[in-house]
């Protein structure tokens, strides 16, 4: 019978990658883990990492058996948020983790929702880029994610076990100024940009990447990851920016306009959890509510243009 808490250690172990940075996660002593991976280990029969030069790498047993033990973790985090949720009868607690702009949009609309519907239903919300909220799904920190990537990528690593539910896709814009030379357009290519001013978020290896297939550098004037701030530098006249058309949703400063961005993929916004999660009644209710809410905003290139 495998031991959870020897579980626990190796789940850590496998993400710091030390015995020693995983006693410090847990609060154990250096020697508690490695007693706890010893046992562990004979338990099974087989070695579950080994050693790299300064590090630890997981055995194809070691990799298998975290897999099985983040599910194990899942089922159990469901049966706590059941009970929960019984106790509470009906009502229960939700921690939601969001990429930026679901969080001025899909969000706020989800909570207006579960005060008027569901007040027993209550969500606490972390914003984070889809790295992020990914881990803390696996590891447990959140029970529900919002996440995104783009139509033309495999698979994210570590989703494979976990439920995925589709949503929505939005456009990537051209915020700039309504008295801009190109704002009469319905769309805007990438190549007519060239040798303009930017204001741009700190993620942005993609448009980097098609600015330099294009053959130009990109002059980056601000680097700012807050919505309202990047709207307020295009007003003024610093440069123009690349804004996610849900974002843009909620609200477009006096004097701006936005432009679909031609020949670049849709983004895809997608629900994540572990399966077991989706039987917890107040997940269920916060996921119905969120399906609801992206279905009103699909398809936003049927929407009006400014």
């Amino acid at each position: 019978m495998l031991d959870i808490h020897q579980l626990k250690v190796l789940t850590e172990v496998a993400r710091t990658g030390s015995y020693t940075a995983a006693a410090v996660s847990l609060g154990y002593t250096q020697p508690a883990v490695s007693y706890q991976m010893r046992q562990l280990q004979q338990a099974v029969g087989t070695p579950l990492v080994v050693k790299i030069g300064r590090g630890l790498r997981l055995t194809e047993t070691g990799r298998s058996l975290v897999q099985h033990a983040d599910a194990i973790f899942s089922v159990l985090r469901a049966v706590d948020q059941e009970v929960s949720s019984l106790v509470a009868r009906g009502g229960g607690l939700v921690r939601l983790v969001a990429f930026q702009s679901s969080c001025v949009t899909l969000v706020p609309e989800l909570i207006a929702r579960l005060r008027e519907r569901r007040p027993g239903v209550r969500v606490t919300v972390t914003q984070a880029e889809p790295v992020e909220a990914r881990h803390q799904i696996r590891t447990g920190e959140a029970d529900l994610g919002l996440l995104c990537n783009w139509e033309n990528e495999d698979l994210p690593e570590g989703e494979s076990t976990m439920r995925r539910e589709e949503l929505m896709t939005d456009r990537r814009c051209v915020l700039m100024r309504e008295d801009d030379p190109l704002a009469g357009q319905d769309t805007v290519d990438l190549s007519e940009l060239a040798g303009r001013d930017w204001v741009m978020e700190s993620f942005r290896d993609r448009f980097l990447a098609a600015c330099t297939n294009l053959g130009f550098e990109p002059r980056i004037a601000a680097t700012v990851d807050d919505v309202s701030a990047i709207q307020a530098l295009v007003a003024s006249g610093l440069g123009i920016s690349l804004v996610s058309e849900m974002a843009l949703s909620a609200h477009v400063a006096p004097g701006l306009v936005h432009r679909p961005l031609r020949h670049w993929p849709r983004r895809r916004t997608y629900a994540l959890l572990w399966p077991d999660m989706a039987a917890v009644p107040a997940v269920v209710t916060v996921l119905d509510e969120i399906r609801a809410i992206a279905a009103g905003m699909r398809d936003p290139a049927s929407g009006p243009r400014d």
